[in-house]
């Protein structure tokens, strides 16, 4: 294959490798050493966003040439980049069928971490409300439940989160601008009701209830939302807050739910209600907490 010099894609940088292009679009990577090359890689097309915020970061970092390329070629984003390099061991990690030496490999580890120093995306998931306006016709999810604890938890969850959802005994998992109709419906319906189902809860048990399978849509919702908020070259940690009651959180918890939700960079899993001293014992203190809390924010 003939490969050409593009000469936009050079950075005067550290490191400095020669580039290639070819007609797919894929970058050919080299380190030059009189009187030939030393060291060669291609990144594929598709990798590309990933190489080059890489080279950004280590724009002032002494590494080697071709180590981003290199790093590239194993990892999938930036967080495997930097799980990679702190694999250690007898002082060099083996990457991209290369051994690193642990000096640069902790370049790039400090240059990431420094990057990445930003604090973790918030996300919210609150439980839904009892109390409901009588619609005719589908409307948001925010529209559709009413009442003052309701209203606490929406304006809570938007204050403080990047991303928010509801937690629906109808709907599983809901987006809070997501239409739907008039519904009534608690955990207490589904409980005990035989459900024929192949399917199998986050703790490896069978799913036997239409409550056994109303908690395996809630985990497959989290785990797309957490997928889809956290996706990626670049995934940010998650502090992700469950403001629900025990009647909703328990069976949840019981078959592993949150045990068992995972993202692609560091997961911290919340149960504020339960956990904040203010927030506990009953409607009226989880109200005044959150109030609280958004009140701290607007200061």
């Amino acid at each position: 294959m003939k490969w050409r010099f593009d000469s936009r894609e050079r950075q005067f940088s550290r490191p400095t490798p020669s580039r290639a292009r070819s007609p797919g679009d894929d970058l050919a990577v080299s380190s030059h050493w009189v009187p030939g090359v030393r060291d060669a890689t291609v990144v594929a097309a598709e990798d590309r966003p990933l190489y080059r915020l890489l080279m950004d970061l280590l724009a002032d970092v002494q590494v080697p040439d071709c180590m981003p390329a290199r790093l590239i070629s194993d990892c999938e984003d930036l967080v495997g980049v930097k799980r990679a390099v702190e694999n250690i061991n007898r002082g060099r990690a083996d990457i991209g069928g290369v051994s690193w030496g642990m000096g640069y490999c902790y370049n790039v580890r400090d240059a990431i971490e420094e990057y990445r120093d930003r604090g973790p995306l918030t996300l919210v998931a609150v439980g839904c409300s009892g109390s409901k306006c009588e619609v005719d016709d589908p409307v948001p999810a925010a529209d559709l439940y009413q009442g003052t604890y309701w209203s606490c938890k929406d304006n809570y969850s938007a204050t403080i989160s990047d991303d928010q959802r509801v937690i629906s005994a109808q709907h599983a998992l809901l987006r809070f601008d997501e239409e739907i109709a008039y519904y009534e419906r608690t955990l207490e319906d589904l409980e005990g009701i035989p459900v024929d189902s192949s399917g199998r809860l986050p703790n490896g048990e069978d799913v036997n209830t239409f409550l056994d399978q109303w908690t395996l849509s809630v985990y497959e919702g989290l785990t797309r939302w957490l997928l889809e908020a956290t996706g990626g070259i670049d995934p940010r940690d998650v502090s992700l807050e469950i403001l629900l009651r025990r009647n909703y959180r328990d069976p949840l918890e019981e078959r592993g739910v949150f045990d068992r939700l995972r993202s692609p960079a560091d997961l911290e899993i919340s149960f504020p209600f339960q956990e904040v001293p203010e927030a506990q014992g009953g409607n009226g203190n989880q109200m005044g907490w959150m109030t609280n809390e958004v009140e701290k924010r607007s200061v």
